[in-house]
C-alpha cells in the first residue's frame, strides 16, 4: 500500500479528489492554465460530472471572468502573434472552441504582422533579405513558410524582392 507525505493511502486520496465538487475541480484546473469554455466543459465531462453541474459551474466561471473566451483570444494573440501566422492562430483557437467572430474581433484589435515574421524567419535561416535567391532556394523557403501557415501571397510579397536582388 502506497502512502503520500501525510501518511494517507494514495488510492483513498485519488478517490477523494475524484469526488470533489465541480466548482473546486474547475478552479484547480484554472490554477495551472487558462481554459476556454469548451476546454473546461470537456475536462468536466471527462470527470463524469452531470451536465447540469457543468453548466452551472461554467456560468459561475464566466460571471466572474475566470473563463472568458474573448480575453483568452486577446492573450493568445499577444503571446503568439509575433511568431505564428494568422492562419495558425485561427486554427489553434478554433480547435479550442473559440468562434470565428471572436477570433476575427481579436485579430482586428491586435494585428499580426506576418510580413515581419516571414522576413525574421528568413534571416534566422541564414538568408539576407537583400541578397538574391536562386529558384530552388525560393521553392524551399516558400514550402517551409507555407507549412508554417503563411499564405502564398504574403510569402511571395516578402521573397519577391529577394529574387529580384
Amino acid at each position: 500500500m502506497r502512502r503520500n507525505d501525510q501518511g494517507q493511502d494514495i488510492s483513498e486520496e485519488r478517490r477523494r479528489r475524484k469526488n470533489r465538487p465541480v466548482r473546486d475541480f474547475a478552479l484547480s484546473l484554472l490554477e495551472r492554465s487558462d481554459k476556454t469554455a469548451q476546454e473546461m466543459r470537456q475536462k468536466l465531462r471527462e470527470r463524469e460530472y452531470q451536465q447540469e453541474e457543468i453548466e452551472e459551474t461554467l456560468a459561475f466561471l464566466e460571471e466572474y471572468h475566470y473563463v472568458d473566451d474573448e480575453e483568452y483570444v486577446r492573450r493568445y494573440i499577444r503571446s503568439y502573434g509575433a511568431r505564428k501566422s494568422v492562419l495558425r492562430i485561427r486554427t489553434e483557437l478554433e480547435k479550442r472552441g473559440i468562434s470565428r467572430e471572436r477570433i476575427d474581433a481579436g485579430l482586428e484589435e491586435i494585428p499580426v504582422d506576418e510580413e515581419a515574421q516571414i522576413a525574421d524567419w528568413i534571416r534566422k535561416k541564414g538568408y539576407d533579405t537583400d541578397q538574391g535567391l536562386e529558384p530552388h532556394e525560393y521553392r524551399k523557403l516558400a514550402a517551409a513558410l507555407g507549412r508554417r501557415g503563411y499564405s502564398f501571397d504574403m510569402i511571395n510579397k516578402v521573397t519577391k524582392q529577394m529574387c529580384e536582388a
